[in-house]
């Protein structure tokens, strides 16, 4: 088998860029996929084959005409692979961690929280059908008061007195459960 050299490569004096990629962006993606593990993804392996041949493209100048170009594609991934894990190492032990790290004050209002939906949730289901479909149109659906009336087959003013009481209701059981909001 021929040993394939730079010389080979260039056109005009400059790397033939194009024809480098017909020829090795299988040969460097396969040891870029063998060179890393499962933490990169398709792009981040895509990326780093980009980066080897924009390397070649960037070094050509000062390179032998006879450098042997498959050792030669072979070693800048290497080095880029490991660049890359330095990089990933570093974001891992800080960003990925850090979202993850929940102060005690933070963990108490999240216990709460979950508790005040808890109290809602129960107090929906003991909603009348009416009071639950209005309920629901106006605050999670985003319906006014007139949508709500047409669908509900009532006026508007009955609509109104009905959000008035599933709040008021609301309200109460948090109260009940210890969470004061005032009138």
């Amino acid at each position: 088998m021929k040993k394939e050299i730079l010389k080979d490569y260039l056109l005009n004096d400059k790397v033939d860029i194009d024809k480098l990629l017909d020829n090795f962006y299988g040969y460097v993606y396969i040891i870029v996929k063998n060179g890393v593990s499962i933490c990169l993804t398709d792009e981040d392996i895509e990326e780093i084959v980009s980066d080897v041949f924009i390397a070649l493209w960037k070094n050509s100048r000062m390179l032998s005409d006879t450098i042997d170009i498959k050792a030669y594609l072979s070693g800048i991934a290497k080095n880029i692979i490991k660049n890359k894990y330095r990089k990933n190492e570093i974001n891992f032990s800080i960003s990925e961690y850090e979202e993850k790290i929940i102060d005690n004050s933070n963990l108490e209002k999240q216990a709460e929280e979950k508790e005040q939906n808890t109290i809602i949730k129960n107090t929906l289901k003991n909603l009348k059908n009416e009071e639950y479909k209005a309920f629901i149109m106006f605050y999670f659906e985003a319906k006014s008061t007139k949508e709500i009336a047409k669908h509900l087959n009532c006026t508007v003013g009955k609509v109104k007195v009905i959000l008035h009481r599933v709040k008021k209701k609301i309200r109460k059981n948090l109260e009940d459960g210890g969470y004061g909001y005032g009138k």
